[in-house]
């Protein structure tokens, strides 16, 4: 977005960003301008001749403008339209907010109405205020970009990203749905278009791209997609310092960079094979970035690298820097999750003997980063409730909100590989090679990290403001906790002190968390949205969504042989877990004396989302397979945590993973 070079227009692309030129002719002159046959410059809001005089410039709608398909014009609309052919009175120079070439090769084709000025503040204010905060969405600064707009080079494809992305996770009006989809394929199509020439605008634009492919459910899209952002990344050397440039720029580079490593290692799932940015100390050479009033108000400091600091020789861990902020923290959680999958991916899989008796140091060795991870926080930055009101009207409640609850994800992620019964745990025999009292303790912390993270939810839930815009992640965080609940009223109830109509009111509780403050197909596959337009995918009977699921329908678990169980001695609860919240909102809360009953046994199968496509013949066959059609799914990953997109491992949702189904009557 800063201190990108021009390109040169090609014939049958849309050009980059566009370049100064004298007298080139602009796309419209103001009223004014017209009126007087002057040369106009073109420039939005006002044109320079308007400006030296201190006239009110107006632009005229062009002679075949459009207004956009569905949406009536009149107050309050959105301002999109057609940019008409050039006035004949008018005269060209460089400001233009857009230079359209012919449609794109690649998936366009269509005519898109471009939007106006008025939509396109919209956008922003929207933008900036509810969906900025997402991680991975924070390498865009407001003031250049801004900046950019008003001298009319802000790259096109940027901009239909945003719109975008902005459309699917907030109210911009009506037909602003459909509107936005078709944003997002023109971006997409014109990042495409010109593989030739990769700059910081389009790689900026096809992030954007990929997280809406994402939250749209067209994952495997989304798993492609991603792979041509990483190599645009290497070909920028975003992975390494730019000490030329000026702070706005390095830092907008470091978080573009870092947002595509939290894209690689939420897609990767722990499995190396499918990460691109697998070892990122060794392939990032760059710093977290900084606070975000920092970057907003342009003030330049050194923050801390991938890897925390060591304690000093008293084992005391340093003080987090001011300048480190939430976007810093939640890369490094990534990171750290990233190990942990790791680690409880190859235990699950493979497990040697070797690999068995290290686990419990390994753990320990996890647990220890977890913990100096928190104990790093200033009080400011902690979890609690008075924390958590001062930022009830902030924009960075959500990033607030999402690092805490990653971090309590983490030690489920950890501990719920000793949950025997549940797909992802170690096998009957490895569990019988460990000490019986390490897998109690193991257990019962994971429990209790379940419990914390539903008290969470249910303190966002008493905000007044509503819940904030969230990722993907917070209703795959909310799943989880609820499934390791639910294996606790199973298997630890009376020592836990789990009731089932406690457990249904926790889990509900994450569901509504859930529903309040996500959006798209792939979270709706994870919650049951009551009014989801029409174009999402219908969930049908067999493809309910997965915490709506688990409340109606309870938790299988898998029943190893009875030989193979070891003779565990049961979990008892204690304090001795490292929390930094109570768990008093939700044993406080009021439960239900009457729930229907939940069937405790109902089954939450696994589907294939790869075709078996042999040729019909036993013969060998080089075409073997030659014509089936990828598709990224949980079976390709292969692992306890393979659902990468749901963070779990247990619904029919994911049977499609690369494009939404048609909308009902189409």
């Amino acid at each position: 977005m800063i201190g990108d070079a021009a390109q040169p227009e090609s014939p049958g692309a849309y050009p980059g960003p566009a370049i100064s030129v004298p007298r080139r002719r602009v796309r419209q002159a103001c009223h004014n301008c017209h009126a007087k046959k002057a040369r106009c410059s073109g420039s939005v809001p006002q044109c320079d001749r308007c400006r030296t005089q201190g006239l009110e410039c107006v632009y005229r709608p062009g002679k075949r403008s459009l207004p956009l398909p569905g949406i009536a014009t009149g107050a309050g609309t959105p301002d999109v339209a057609m940019r008409d052919d050039p006035d004949p009175g008018a005269s060209y120079d460089h400001h233009s907010v857009f230079t359209r070439g012919s449609a794109s090769p690649i998936g366009g084709g269509f005519d898109l109405p471009e939007p106006g000025e008025t939509l396109t503040m919209r956008v922003f204010d929207a933008f900036f205020r509810h969906v900025h905060h997402i991680p991975m969405f924070c390498f865009l600064h407001r003031a250049s970009l801004m900046d950019r707009y008003h001298a009319g080079t802000l790259d096109r494809a940027l901009l239909l990203a945003m719109i975008g992305i902005t459309a699917l996770l907030t109210d911009l009006g009506q037909g602003m749905d459909e509107y936005g989809e078709r944003c997002i394929e023109e971006s997409a199509a014109q990042c495409l278009a010109e593989l030739e020439k990769p700059s910081i605008l389009r790689l900026q634009a096809l992030v954007i791209v990929v997280k809406h492919r994402i939250l749209a459910k067209r994952f495997t899209s989304a798993f492609m997609l991603h792979a041509i952002a990483s190599r645009f990344a290497a070909a920028l050397r975003l992975n390494h310092e730019s000490p030329n440039l000026c702070f706005l720029a390095r830092e907008s580079r470091r978080r573009l960079m870092w947002s595509i490593y939290m894209i690689d290692s939420a897609l990767a799932g722990g499995q190396p094979d499918f990460a691109l940015w697998a070892d990122p100390e060794r392939q990032i050479h760059i710093q977290l970035p900084c606070n975000e009033r920092h970057f907003e108000f342009d003030l330049p400091e050194i923050t801390e690298p991938l890897r925390p600091p060591p304690p000093d020789h008293e084992g005391i861990a340093p003080p987090l820097p001011d300048v480190v902020g939430f976007i810093a923290l939640h890369v490094r959680i990534h990171w750290m999750r990233t190990k942990i999958l790791q680690l409880t991916t190859k235990a699950a899989t493979a497990p040697s003997p070797e690999d068995i008796a290290a686990l419990p140091g390994r753990c320990a060795d996890l647990a220890a980063q977890l913990e100096a991870f928190e104990v790093r926080l200033p009080l400011s930055f902690r979890w609690s409730e008075a924390n958590l009101r001062l930022r009830t009207y902030s924009p960075r409640l959500g990033i607030f909100v999402m690092t805490h609850v990653w971090w309590r994800l983490c030690h489920l992620d950890l501990y719920r590989l000793f949950l025997s019964g549940l797909k992802e745990a170690l096998p009957s025999s490895s569990l019988a090679q460990l000490d019986a009292h390490f897998i109690v303790e193991c257990r019962r912390r994971c429990y209790e990290h379940a419990k914390a993270m539903a008290d969470m939810f249910a303190q966002v839930l008493m905000l007044g403001s509503g819940s904030p815009v969230t990722d993907i992640d917070l209703p795959g965080c909310a799943f989880q906790c609820a499934r390791i609940l639910y294996h606790g009223l199973q298997t630890a109830a009376d020592e836990m002190g789990f009731t089932l109509e406690g457990v249904q009111e926790l889990a509900s509780v994450c569901l509504r968390a859930a529903r309040q403050s996500s959006a798209g197909p792939a979270c709706a596959s994870i919650v049951r949205h009551p009014d989801l337009p029409r174009t999402y995918p219908v969930l049908t009977l067999s493809q309910q969504a997965d915490i709506d699921k688990l409340i109606r329908e309870g938790l299988e678990l898998v029943v190893p042989d009875a030989s193979e169980i070891p003779n565990l001695p049961l979990p008892h609860t204690s304090d001795d877990i490292p929390t930094s919240q109570p768990f008093t909102l939700v044993d406080q809360m009021s439960l239900p004396t009457s729930l229907p009953p939940a069937d405790l046994s109902a089954s939450i199968p696994i589907t294939s989302a790869l075709s078996n496509i042999s040729g019909g013949t036993s013969a060998s066959n080089a075409f073997e397979e030659a014509g089936g059609a990828f598709s990224f799914g949980p079976d390709l990953q292969s692992g306890p945590d393979a659902s990468w997109m749901a963070f779990s491992l247990s619904s029919n949702d994911w049977l499609d993973m690369g494009h939404l189904p048609p909308p009902e009557g189409t």
